[in-house]
Formats: C-alpha cells, sequence, structure tokens
C-alpha cells in the first residue's frame, strides 16, 4: 500500500467510507512520522499522541459503524503555536509563555475543526509573536525545510509548513500577518491561503498585527484547503468583524476552467526583486495559463508599500512588547525587541500617514481586481535560504525587503494563496502567488485548483521528501 502519509485528507475520506483505511492506523502513521521528523525538522511544539489516538478511535468506530460522519472526521490536523488550543499553553514562540497555564477553550477556528472530526495531534512551532517570515525562536530553536535541512521552511507558520512537506498530516492551521502562511507554503512546496480578513474568526486578538492577521489552511492540495476552510468560515461573536459563510458547497465546486478568465499579470509590481529562477518559474507558470485561455493582463506598476507595512508592523511590534516590565523584557528574542524598538519612535502623523496610505492601497487593489479576475505573482522575492537566518545575505536589510510580495494583501485583506510551481535548479520549492477580489475566496481556490493540474511539477509528494531526508 501507498505509505499512509501520502493520502490527501479527501482521499483518506473516501478510503475510509469503504473501510480500506482505518482512522485510527492513518493517525499512528502521522504520528510515527512526527516523531521521526522532530529531530530532523523541529517542527513541532508538541504532540499530543494520548489525545489524537482517542479521537482516531471516536471517529474510527463511527466509519465502521455506518453512522452520520463529519466534514473531517479522523483527518489529522495540526495548530500553530497562535491559535489558542484546550489543554495547551499559548506560546505564540515566546519564552513569555513559559510557567502561564493551559488554555480552557479553543479558538474558533480550533473549535470548529475539532467539531468537525479533525483529530488534532500536535503544535507546530513559530518564531516569538510570528514576527518574521523565517521560523526560529529562543523557545524551540530552529525549524527547518524537510526539502533541505540546511535551509528555513519560511515562516512564521514554518512548523506547518515543514509537518505537511514532510507528510505529518495532510492539513495545517497557520496565521498570516505578513506573508507568514504564503512564505512558508512557497519555501515547503505546498499550498497556503490567507483567506478574506476575518472569514475565518480570530479571536483572542494577537498582541500586534491587528486587522492585518489572518488564519488560513496549509495543505498538500487545493481541495483539501478548500474543505478545511469550509469548515473553519463563518461568523462568530468573539470576532465583530467575522460575516457569514459562503453558500453550501461553494468551495467544493471544483476547478474554474481558466479559457476566458482575465488574469492579471504582475512579475514586479513595478518596484519588487525577483531571483531569476523564481522568475523563470512564474513566467513559465504565467506561459501554461495563457496556453489554457486565460486573458493576460500587465498589472500597472504600484508605490513601493514596503514603508507603509513597515510603519504599520513596527508600529504594532511595539505595541506587544511596550507594557512589559524590566525583568520581563529579557525573555523576548532579541532581534525582535530591536525591531519593536524600532515602534517606539514613529512619529503620530507618520504612523496616520500610514493608515492613510493603506487606505489609498485598498482603493488601488479594489480598482484593480475590478478588471481582472485573479492576479498572478511570485509568492516571494528570494529562494530558501539558510535556516537560522533572518535574511539571505548582507544585500537585504531586513525579513520586510524580501518578504514584500504578500503585504499588499494584508493590507487590503484580500484573500491570496501560494500553490507550488516548480523548483530551483538544487531542488527549492517555489511557489506563485494567487489572489482575489474581497471576500472572492471561492474563485481564487477554483483558478488554484485548475493551476494545480497545469502546474504538476511543482508538487511536493511526502514520501519522496522523507527519503531523501533518510539519503
Amino acid at each position: 500500500m501507498t505509505d499512509l502519509c501520502d493520502f490527501d485528507a479527501t482521499a483518506l475520506l473516501a478510503l475510509y467510507a469503504v473501510g480500506d483505511v482505518s482512522p485510527v492506523d492513518v493517525t499512528r502513521a502521522v504520528l510515527d512520522r512526527a516523531a521521526a521528523m522532530r529531530d530532523v525538522l523541529n517542527p513541532f511544539v508538541r504532540i499530543d499522541a494520548e489525545d489524537a489516538l482517542m479521537a482516531a478511535e471516536i471517529s474510527e468506530r463511527a466509519w465502521r459503524a455506518g453512522l452520520p460522519t463529519r466534514p473531517l472526521e479522523g483527518i489529522p490536523v495540526s495548530i500553530k503555536d497562535t491559535a489558542m488550543t484546550r489543554g495547551w499553553v499559548l506560546g505564540r514562540g515566546s519564552r513569555l509563555s513559559i510557567g502561564q497555564p493551559a488554555a480552557t477553550e479553543d479558538a474558533p477556528a480550533v473549535a470548529r475543526l475539532r467539531a468537525a472530526g479533525a483529530v488534532i495531534y500536535a503544535c507546530t512551532t513559530t518564531c516569538e509573536g510570528g514576527w518574521k517570515a523565517v521560523t526560529d525562536s529562543p523557545l524551540t530553536g530552529i525549524t527547518r525545510n524537510a526539502h533541505d535541512p540546511a535551509v528555513s521552511p519560511g515562516g512564521s507558520s514554518g512548523g506547518a509548513g515543514a509537518a505537511i512537506a514532510s507528510g505529518c498530516g495532510p492539513l495545517a492551521l497557520g496565521s498570516d500577518g505578513g506573508g507568514s502562511v504564503r512564505v512558508p507554503a512557497s519555501f515547503s512546496g505546498i499550498f497556503g491561503m490567507k483567506a478574506t480578513f476575518a472569514r475565518v474568526p480570530q479571536w483572542p486578538v494577537g498582541p500586534h498585527y491587528s486587522d492585518m492577521s489572518h488564519y488560513g489552511p496549509m495543505t498538500r492540495s487545493v481541495a483539501d484547503a478548500a474543505l478545511m476552510l469550509s469548515v473553519m468560515e463563518g461568523y462568530d461573536p468573539k470576532d465583530p468583524y467575522s460575516f457569514p459563510p459562503a453558500p453550501p458547497g461553494a468551495f467544493q465546486a471544483g476547478p474554474l476552467p481558466l479559457s476566458g478568465l482575465r488574469i492579471g499579470v504582475a512579475e514586479t509590481y513595478g518596484f519588487l526583486p525577483v531571483d531569476p529562477e523564481i522568475r523563470a518559474v512564474f513566467r513559465r507558470s504565467v506561459a501554461i495559463a495563457e496556453q489554457a485561455g486565460a486573458i493576460l493582463v500587465p498589472v500597472p506598476d504600484f508605490e513601493d508599500w514596503r514603508p507603509t507595512y513597515r510603519t504599520l508592523w513596527q508600529a504594532g511590534a511595539w505595541q506587544a512588547l511596550r507594557r512589559l516590565p524590566a525583568d520581563r523584557i529579557g525573555l523576548v528574542d532579541p532581534e525582535f525587541l530591536a525591531e519593536a524598538q524600532k515602534g517606539q519612535t514613529i512619529a503620530t502623523g507618520d504612523l496616520v500617514d500610514a493608515q492613510m496610505r493603506r487606505i489609498v492601497y485598498r482603493q488601488e487593489a479594489g480598482r484593480l481586481h475590478g478588471s481582472v479576475d485573479v492576479v498572478l505573482s511570485p509568492t516571494v522575492s528570494v529562494l530558501p535560504f539558510e535556516a537560522g537566518k533572518t535574511v539571505p545575505d548582507a544585500s537585504w536589510p531586513d525579513w520586510l525587503e524580501w518578504g514584500g510580495f504578500a503585504f499588499l494583501y494584508n493590507m487590503t485583506g484580500q484573500p491570496a494563496a501560494s500553490i507550488p510551481a516548480g523548483f530551483s535548479a538544487g531542488g527549492l520549492p517555489i511557489g506563485i502567488q494567487v489572489a482575489g477580489r474581497l471576500q472572492d475566496d471561492v474563485t481564487v481556490m477554483r483558478v488554484c485548483q485548475s493551476l494545480e493540474g497545469l502546474l504538476t511539477e511543482g508538487r511536493s509528494i511526502p514520501s519522496r521528501v522523507v527519503g531523501r531526508l533518510a539519503a
């Protein structure tokens, strides 16, 4: 039989239904794989084998007895250490969490996954507070890329990226305040989507990022992400920005034919640098979309939005730390603290200017997306680089420079995904970003499903990835 860790969630559900595969056997396989990857990749804060097996046994009895089953009945899911999970300490990658009590309830997204029958088996690593687009922290150390442990899996949902790419469960919950789902999806060769702001309710509110932070699914297939998002979305009174779900079955509508679709093409947005290998993969992807009948629309140059995002981000980071007493501030990641302290010196007028520029970007992006169905761009400017570093080399002042493709859609709140599109000459994954209109997550998903069927060489197979690790 094919390695159980290679199956996507949609395939597992079909196998469960006919009795060919057991949720308990799948959960055990995932737990074994997670234990094996823990020392190699460091993707987990904790692995909860006992509770996971209990949940899997409940699901197995339901399948075997022919009882009504839930949408994710018996599917292993990991949760990033930025989402409150009952019985676990919410660490957010910080030593400030040491000694804190375990959570007594789930965040709405986690509660909905659990209610849908998901087997929640592990908590994945993040950098402190999700502050950068790589994954290492003083609390958990360095998390590594499943395709090459010498390089980073991206961040801040890097633990989730490494887990999915190496077959540690088919589904992972990530969060994205500045590319933190999409960057690790690209670096790890998986699919990741930042849904429209508040489509997935957020509670409790994180210490910073305010309304730029989003939850989203990280998976190996687009269909799995659609299934996961359909479970998590919808209004919750804990999040006043949340809104009603899409119509029933909307996310299960399947691929959207590309013929006649108007696709905006933004190779650089007029200011963002792109590694030559990423550029080549992106151009190949655009050409394939055109061959499938898409109408390509060049995207006009934008103003460089990175300074605006930098101001908003640094002000938010300082807000998260400024009330810490002197005896606690020393527990914070020194690199994070140094960046956050820059927010202390931002003038009120400069912060208001940044907030106003953000409104302008919303208007400009809204006008752009009013004339096209989706926009394609690279997901990130650089290839995966050395694990434990925040920038590839000294030519980059900080991660806010190389992660810039993602920021526009955190500031506008629009849905954006990264889909695997190919590999570098050295075998490192490369993703492209697909962004859509506000609240039109369904179109983004359906276009990604079409592209997934065309960009087959970008897909990672866990058994192959693990085989290379073992070699």
